[in-house]
This record gives C-alpha cells, structure tokens and sequence, in this order.
C-alpha cells in the first residue's frame, strides 16, 4: 500500500518531517503513527487511572514512555508536556501535574480525533487489492527465484509485502502461502522447489 504523504502532512498536531527524521522511513513512521493510534486509549485510561491512585511511579514511567512515542511521530508539543510530567513526577511535584494532568490527557485523546480520518483511508486502501498482471507476477516469481539462491532473507521479505498489496489468482495465493510456510522455517531448498511448481 503506497503511503499517502499529503494526507500525512494535513494531520493537524503531527510533523511528518520530524517523525522521518526519527524513524528514518514513511514505512516506519507509518507503524509508529499506527501503533500510536491504537494504544491511545488504553493509554490515556492508565495514566489517568495511575494519577487518581497517586501512583505516581507508574504515571511517570508511562509518560516517560510516551513522550518517546509522540517524539516519534513528531507529535512535538504533546512530547514536551510528556516530558515536563515526567520531570515533575520524578521529584513528586504534584502541584505541577495536578495543574497539568487534565489538558495533557485532553490533548492526548485528540489524537483519536486527529488520526481517525487517515486511519481510516488507510485501512479502506488496505481493504482494496488490485488484481496483478500476468506480467507483474512472473516478476515477482523471477526476482524471488533469484533472491532464494542467495538465501537474501531480506529481498524475500520485501517480495512477499509487495505481493501482499496484490489480489492473486487462487492457485498463486496457494502457491505463494506454500513459499511463506517454507521462508518462516528458512527452508531455502523447498522455497526454491515451491517456485518450480
């Protein structure tokens, strides 16, 4: 699935800049971001649940945790007041985070709001494959017979992801869960025997 950069850099509260800089690709950043979407939630009941018990070692290690997260997805404002309630909460300044807890906690949950839209695309897009070519799976096949006689773990992996993005033909996707069934076991001769088929 292509990553969609406009629609990234529309998200209001995140900067796709800074999240390639720290994650190095759009693909990681796209996990990241992923990852940090689903978790919100849970995580903003913990923290919220850690405060109103005064567990305050809890509190701090879950905004310390997720002021490297939101760092991450270049969420650069809602990573610094992570920060500031990690600090408070490591030297017990209670009246700061008592101050800050409900508009830390509140702009932490906009993300939801934030995110839902291009969460949601993304997984429409996903949800929709496109029907390969005889010519694009013949491709595939060849690059992945090269790739299996120098056991490039890596190549194979990068073959078998793109392929996932296509609809195949019944007998390829029995063929192709064969191939996978071998590369998890790193059985490089049956994988090589599976593209002879």
């Amino acid at each position: 699935m292509n990553i969609n950069k406009i629609e990234l850099s529309k998200v209001d509260g995140i900067s796709l800049m800074d999240g390639l800089q720290y994650c190095g690709s759009l693909k990681d950043f796209d996990k990241f971001l992923e990852a940090f979407y689903t978790d919100i939630e849970d995580n903003a009941n913990t923290l919220e649940d850690a405060y109103q018990k005064a567990n305050i070692e809890l509190f701090t290690i879950k905004v310390h945790a997720l002021k490297t997260s939101a760092r991450m997805i270049g969420a650069k404002e809602l990573s610094e007041e992570a920060r500031l309630l990690e600090v408070s909460g490591k030297s017990a300044n209670m009246p700061y985070i008592d101050a800050n807890i409900d508009s830390f906690l509140s702009l932490y949950r906009s993300y939801s709001i934030k995110l839902a839209s291009y969460m949601t695309e993304k997984q429409r897009l996903k949800a929709i494959k496109k029907p390969i070519t005889e010519d694009e799976l013949e491709d595939a096949y060849s690059a992945l017979r090269e790739v299996c006689s120098s056991m490039d773990y890596g190549a194979v992996e990068m073959i078998l992801e793109e392929l996932s993005t296509y609809q195949l033909p019944e007998v390829d996707q029995k063929q192709i869960a064969d191939f996978k069934t071998h590369f998890h076991k790193l059985e490089w001769d049956e994988m090589e025997r599976t593209l002879m088929v």
